[in-house]
Parts: structure tokens; C-alpha cells; sequence
């Protein structure tokens, strides 16, 4: 079977299975090849395989937190070795075991990062080898694919509607609060804002945050009408000082926020006392190999926790969601109140433009699927 690596250098200099790619991320020289792998060894009647099933993925792509377990792999020194890489996948099922009641074969199927805990399943991402073309997974950490959904959307679907839809649920705030959503770019915000469009939040309350001006027209095109553009540099503050002044909102009432890193020290200021902050991760998850100097302007530690207390702010941590988030998600999707944004689908010998366009091209929108076969 196949499945995505990132490569040592050592090994990357003697590879000669496949086509090595080659990409600069934060400045570290990363390598990645389409390997073989042995075909994955599922016995129907093994105990441990009662309620598990066999899936063959036919399209995947990764997220943002795999940059850390590349650039470890791509600093390894004078070792060889590989990661297998992806975190959301599409496929289909040819085995199931004698105790699965929810799947059978043929069935087409995603992830279910449930953090629910459930007997024989762990919480939390499916696979983090999502990448691999067989895969033996618990019944309850995969959903199944309604017809109206291709496989390409299927594939780049899981990870970001279970955390948005769990984040605005937590949220709890009522359609006419004013929320700020921060890294409008990233692909969880757009679902986020997405979400609570579909939620029925009204438009006029729902704020976009973002450092990137190419971002903003699609942002507009999905019909968010607030869009607050920070310049990098010690000009965000200034720019947010505007922003809300020129609509006479003394503060948000609520942040969603991707990159706690980032923005937390710089929006506290602009939430409101007794306001809700969540998030569901931060940036430099690859420790500082090439410092943003963006990421560490505004309020000191001290401070950030100082203003928590003195405004009474709740500070929610999200780490993906539930199933009826999910499932929330693919309602609102059929019913054509949620769209998934990909931004490109790249077929088997493409490996290159794959890692590009996942990692450092800096006009992408949404995920980039690759499909091991016609999808």
C-alpha cells in the first residue's frame, strides 16, 4: 500500500522508491516521498479486531499541527527515517468484524475525532497515518458518507466541522453578540464563520480578523460583512482601535480563536468584561526554528493573566468535538447551508504541488486533498 512520509535527510538523499519533494518550511529544508508500505494484516476473527473495520483510503489530506512531526523528522541528524503523515481521510470499507453493528463493507467513510470516550476507542483523531491506503479503524471512530457528498470534500471535512461546530456550540453566544474570529485565512475560521452563518448568527455581528488582504474577497463572498485587516507589525492595535471604533462597539462580546499564541495577548483588551474567549490551538507548534515576530506583540503573560481576572473573562479550550458536532456539520452541508472550501485536488505524480500548496503557498484557501485514485 502507499502512504505520504516525511523523510530524514539522510534517507531523502538515498531514496529511489518514488519521487522525492522537497519544500523550505520556516526555513528548514523538509523532504517527502510517496513509500511502500506492507498491506496491513486484518483477521475478521482476531478478539482485538472484533469491532474494528478495514478501510482502503482513496483520498487524504494533512493539517497544520503535522508541521511539527515534519520538521522533527527533517532536523533528524545523520539518521535515517520517516513519518507517516495525515490526519483526515476518505475511503472505503472491505472488511468489518463479527461484532461491527454500525458499518458494512462498501460503505464509503470518514474520521470521527469524537473526544468521547467509548470502550475499545480512544478520544481524539482517528488516524494521525491517515495517509496509509489500508487502515484498520474502531467502528466508532469512523462516520459514514452520506451519497451527496464526494470523496475530495469527505477528505478535508472531519477535523475542521467537529472543531467548529463544537466551538460555536460552547460558545454559547446568543445571534446578535458580536464575535470576533481570528486567522480569518485558516481553514478552521472559515469553517467557524461558516458555522455561525448556518447557526443563523447574524452577519452584521460576526467579525473577521485576519493579517491577510487576499483573503478578504472570499471572506465577502460568503457573505461576512465585517472584516478587520491587522498589518503584522506593532500596527495592529491601532488598526483594531479603529476598526471598532468606527462602529461604535466598545468591545467584542466574544473571540473564536485558532492560534491563542497569536492573538490572545493582543485581542484581551478588546473583549468585553465578562466576554468568552475560546480556542483550539496555537501556532508554533514547531517550536521557534524561524521566529514570527507577529506572534509575540501585545500584553505580557502577567498581564494576559490579569486581565482575565480583573474582566472575568472565560477562557474555553477546544480540542476537536463530538459526534453530533460532526453530524450537525453534515446536516447543515446536505442542506446546503455549510460549504467546505478546497482548494485543489491533486491525483497520484503530483506529489510536489501537494506539499506546496499544503505548506507555503500563501494564497491558499481551505485544504488540499490528494487522491490516490479518479474520485
Amino acid at each position: 500500500m502507499k502512504a505520504l512520509a516525511a523523510l530524514a535527510p539522510a534517507s531523502a538523499a538515498e531514496w529511489t522508491q518514488s519521487a522525492v519533494a522537497q519544500v523550505k518550511l520556516h526555513g528548514v529544508e523538509a523532504y517527502f516521498a510517496l513509500i511502500d508500505q506492507a498491506d496491513v494484516d486484518f483477521d475478521a476473527n482476531a478478539p482485538e479486531h472484533a469491532e474494528s473495520v478495514l478501510v482502503r483510503v482513496a483520498a487524504f489530506s494533512c493539517n497544520y499541527r503535522e508541521q511539527a512531526r515534519i520538521l522533527r523528522t527533517a532536523q533528524l541528524q545523520d539518521r535515517k527515517g520517516y513519518v507517516t503523515l495525515g490526519s483526515e481521510f476518505a475511503g472505503t470499507v472491505v472488511k468489518v468484524g463479527p461484532a461491527v453493528q454500525t458499518l458494512q463493507v462498501g460503505d464509503a467513510v470518514c474520521g470521527n475525532g469524537t473526544v468521547e470516550p467509548g470502550v475499545g476507542s480512544h478520544p481524539g483523531l482517528t488516524t494521525q497515518k491517515a495517509s496509509a491506503g489500508l487502515q484498520i479503524l474502531h467502528q466508532r471512530k469512523l462516520c459514514r458518507l452520506p451519497p451527496a457528498m464526494p470523496l475530495p470534500v469527505a477528505a478535508a471535512f472531519s477535523v475542521g466541522v467537529q472543531t467548529a461546530y463544537s466551538m460555536v456550540g460552547r460558545l454559547q453566544a446568543p445571534h446578535n453578540a458580536h464575535v470576533a474570529v481570528t486567522a480569518a485565512s485558516s481553514n478552521t475560521a472559515l469553517i467557524v464563520l461558516k458555522a455561525l452563518l448556518a447557526r443563523g448568527h447574524e452577519p452584521r455581528c460576526l467579525h473577521a480578523l485576519t493579517t491577510s488582504a487576499g483573503i478578504v474577497p472570499h471572506l465577502q463572498a460568503l457573505g461576512i460583512e465585517q472584516v478587520c485587516l491587522m498589518p503584522r507589525d506593532v500596527g495592529y492595535d491601532a488598526a483594531l482601535q479603529r476598526y471598532l471604533a468606527d462602529r461604535a462597539l466598545p468591545a467584542f462580546d466574544a473571540v473564536i480563536d485558532p492560534f491563542l499564541d497569536i492573538y490572545l495577548p493582543k485581542l484581551l483588551p478588546y473583549t468585553r468584561r465578562f466576554g468568552r474567549y475560546i480556542y483550539c490551538g496555537v501556532a508554533e507548534q514547531y517550536g521557534k526554528i524561524q521566529a514570527d515576530s507577529f506572534a509575540y506583540l501585545g500584553l505580557d503573560i502577567a498581564e494576559v493573566f490579569g486581565q482575565i481576572l480583573r474582566k472575568s473573562i472565560t477562557l474555553i479550550g477546544n480540542n476537536l468535538g463530538t459526534t453530533a458536532d460532526l453530524l450537525a456539520g453534515t446536516q447543515d452541508y446536505l442542506q446546503g447551508r455549510l460549504a467546505i472550501d478546497i482548494d485543489s485536488v491533486v491525483t497520484d505524480g503530483d506529489l510536489q504541488r501537494f506539499v506546496e500548496r499544503s505548506y507555503v503557498s500563501p494564497d491558499r484557501i481551505g485544504k488540499v486533498v490528494y487522491a490516490y485514485a479518479s474520485v
